[in-house]
């Protein structure tokens, strides 16, 4: 028989078995039961015809779990399987996928089984086929609660004799064990808890849930596998597959009340008797009754007690299990975020189907529930982007997946839950910070980190990490006080302590006398958000190789990635010469340059310039006496212009009258005027230029705070402002106030700035 021929003669074998079963399940022609294990039975032939036909070698051995492993699988269940094999052997994946399609794909005859391969070691994250070294190996040192009792119900259905053999012992132990687990009692009633909160179905008044309703199928099977697991270690006579089976034998030794026995074996059969025929109406995979459709006598006749007897089945279970939770409803949640449902589907599938990989995943998800649905509550009472902070919530779960202590912290430390709320919602460039690198959450919380290392490899990823630490606590504290003044003096003194800490370290393995000289935002001691290093080597004598050599070291150190990105974007056009220029310099030509050959813009820029750990020569005097000409005044305003934006947007750096044009506006009185300034900072310049500077420095330090807020809360970097923009949107929440009154406000002052500039900038005026 060719294998089209094979495939449909399957499907058809199936399709009249299970007709035949759903016709006796519709009318209640046959004990319920009887029909889960026939149809069981029926499972076992097919799947069995269709593992000789994709495994001719018989060298793997084909298991079956839950349901069809107690020989008691509904009618339109998926059936959970397992194949394992004594050695990773490529050519098993492939028969493994011919088997899968044999099964699980549709035609115009239909399918045969829906398959599912996630009870494996590993669950969906581990290999297809494990061996059975692997098999012993995962569950002897990982093995949960959970899978305990699922391997109650392994049976193993066909194939090499000898794996069947290890496997299905090596299953009897890891479930029934000798000795009481006194955590078992413990994790089981996590496990209900799980149950009823992970996978609970969503539910109207108007149905019943058979399955995972409270005092349904999933509690009843769950309490008597677990009255199995605690006492078939000790009793071999215990360790049963069935469910009615199980209870009866359980009652036999006493360890059930015969009353209890009785009901409970009643109850399962009337449950899977609804199943049954809820599943055999449009062969779909649902466990809901509808109360209010219109059914046959005998499923009318049942309603009239179930909820009755699923509260006694209730009542029973919590004698072992405790009681179940209420459901918690986190769709329910995220809807009253006002959200649309298009983004509640779509994120929050992804958020919750992220497995935690935990030894007690009982007790890890829950936290990871209580943890999200405290985390959706402060989002309500906060504001702000909830999209957004749901979706940055979806990638820090990623990077956590496999640290469920974050959910504990994070439930544990309010504070924090409410920075990381805010964060989440208002920040994408700190959210992405944390979530490249969540191992910073301690030193976040602690507002502390070690000592730096002797080893230079971990004393860069140290380096790297401080960086991105100080911009997590300043931003996070920038976007509540919004005090700019700290915020750069914070940030410029974790740049100068990463420069001269790895300048320390290199110079043990390249001694030499080489320094640095900061310029640009750095020298100035202003250095904000996503700011590169402007600098130049500078040594006092005579390069040698081994100043070139730390220069050049000390620039890839700093340049290389890391997790999270490298330590800094580093910029040395400002040396003499630009780019094609050494690069070390020698001071004493450094001097020479800035006296007598240097440009008025580089002059400008190195009105900023400061050592960093280092106690060298003020290089202003160098060059503040040569004032400048009428020529050069007028190629500085030629570059001005240049350096203005051309678009009808506001730009805070680029527009006249913004940023830039402010900065070099007043170096330029500076040097026009011979002043040389007590300090290196925009600030210090305006200050000390006293006529029209109080509202310029006002308006400077206005445009300047939002010109970070901004760098936190855009997606992209800008300095462009829009009403057309959502991140102006977002900007505007973060300052309080409306998107039209914040741009007013700072058109307003950019306009204040281009009137003050036209009278005190010298390249404005007639040359």
């Amino acid at each position: 028989m060719s294998n089209s021929a094979t495939e449909a003669s399957l499907r058809t074998k199936r399709n009249g078995i299970w007709s035949r079963c759903a016709s006796l399940a519709k009318t209640d022609s046959e004990d319920p039961l009887k029909i889960c294990h026939d149809w069981s039975l029926a499972a076992d032939t097919l799947l069995t015809e269709a593992f000789h036909i994709s495994f001719p070698e018989n060298d793997v051995a084909l298991f079956a779990l839950g349901k069809l492993g107690s020989s008691e699988l509904n009618l339109s269940s998926d059936v959970d399987l397992l194949i394992v094999s004594n050695q990773d052997d490529e050519k098993n994946l492939k028969q493994l996928r011919h088997f899968q399609k044999l099964l699980a794909e549709r035609t115009a005859d239909g399918f045969v089984f829906r398959v599912d391969f996630d009870l494996r070691p590993g669950g969906r994250h581990g290999p297809l086929i494990p061996t059975v070294e692997h098999f012993r190996d995962y569950y002897g040192n990982y093995g949960e609660t959970w899978e305990r009792l699922a391997f109650v119900r392994l049976r193993a259905i066909c194939g090499h004799a000898g794996i069947i053999s290890d496997v299905t012992a090596f299953a009897k132990k890891f479930s029934f064990r000798k000795h009481l687990d006194f955590t078992l009692l413990d994790d089981l009633k996590h496990l209900r808890g799980k149950i009823q909160n992970h996978y609970h179905t969503s539910t109207t008044v108007d149905a019943i849930d058979l399955k995972m309703g409270v005092g349904g199928i999933r509690d009843l099977e769950l309490f008597t596998h677990a009255l199995l697991v605690v006492h078939g270690g000790k009793d071999p006579s215990l360790q049963i597959r069935g469910t009615v089976e199980a209870i009866q034998a359980l009652s036999a030794k006493s360890l059930l009340p015969a009353s209890e026995a009785h009901f409970l074996k009643s109850h399962y059969a009337n449950l899977r008797r609804l199943e049954n025929y809820v599943q055999a109406l449009n062969d779909e995979q649902t466990h809901l009754l509808k109360i209010n459709d219109p059914h046959p006598e005998f499923v009318s006749k049942a309603l009239k007690t179930l909820d009755e007897e699923m509260k006694h089945c209730d009542q029973i279970v919590k004698t072992l299990l405790g009681e179940a939770p209420k459901a918690i409803s986190l769709e329910n949640e995220l809807s009253s975020l006002g959200l649309p449902e298009s983004d509640i589907q779509e994120l929050w599938s992804e958020i919750i189907e992220q497995e935690v990989l935990s030894r007690n995943k009982g007790r890890d998800e829950n936290a990871r529930k209580a943890f999200l649905q405290d985390f959706i509550q402060t989002l309500k009472a906060q504001g702000g982007d909830s999209h957004l902070a749901l979706a940055f919530l979806k990638d820090f779960i990623r990077s956590t997946r496999a640290k469920a202590s974050f959910f504990t912290l994070l439930l544990r430390e309010k504070d924090l839950m409410n920075k990381l709320a805010w964060l989440f919602a208002h920040s994408p460039y700190l959210s992405r910070i944390l979530c490249s690198r969540p191992e910073l959450l301690d030193s976040f919380v602690f507002r502390a980190q070690s000592d730096f290392s002797e080893d230079m490899d971990v004393l860069l990823e140290e380096l790297a990490e401080k960086k991105l630490l100080s911009e997590l606590v300043n931003g996070s504290q920038f976007l509540e006080q919004k005090d700019l003044s700290e915020l750069l003096q914070n940030l410029t003194f974790t740049a100068d302590t990463i420069a001269s800490t790895l300048m320390k370290a290199l110079k043990k393995d390249f001694p030499c006398a080489v320094q640095i000289l900061a310029l640009g935002k750095w020298g100035g001691q202003e250095l904000g958000f996503k700011s590169d290093l402007d600098f130049i080597f500078v040594i006092t004598g005579e390069p040698s190789d081994n100043d070139h050599k730390l220069a050049k070291r000390f620039i890839s150190r700093m340049t290389e990635p890391h997790r999270g990105g490298n330590i800094y974007s580093i910029d040395m056009r400002l040396r003499p010469s630009g780019k094609a220029g050494p690069i070390v310099i020698p001071l004493q030509d450094l001097q020479n340059y800035l006296a007598q050959d240097a440009e008025p813009w580089e002059r400008q820029a190195y009105l900023k310039s400061r050592w960093i750990d280092f106690d060298g020569a003020e290089l202003t005097s160098n060059f503040i006496a040569r004032g400048l000409t009428s020529e050069q005044l007028t190629e500085l305003n030629r570059i001005r212009q240049e350096l203005i934006s051309k678009t009808d947007d506001v730009d805070l750096k680029f527009s006249e009258g913004g940023m830039v044009d402010v900065e070099l506006a007043i170096q330029t009185v500076l040097l026009c005027e011979k002043m040389s300034p007590p300090r290196t900072s925009t600030e210090g310049f305006l200050t000390l230029k006293q006529a029209n500077s109080s509202s310029l420095l006002t308006n400077y330090s206005y445009l300047r705070q939002t010109e970070q807020m901004l760098q936190l809360i855009a997606s992209e970097s800008t300095s462009e402002v829009s009403l057309k923009d959502e991140s102006f949107h977002n900007l505007a929440v973060a300052f309080n106030t409306s998107p039209s009154k914040l741009l007013e406000e700072i058109s307003k002052r950019v306009s204040d700035n281009v009137a003050i500039l036209k009278e005190l900038d010298p390249r404005r005026r007639p040359h």
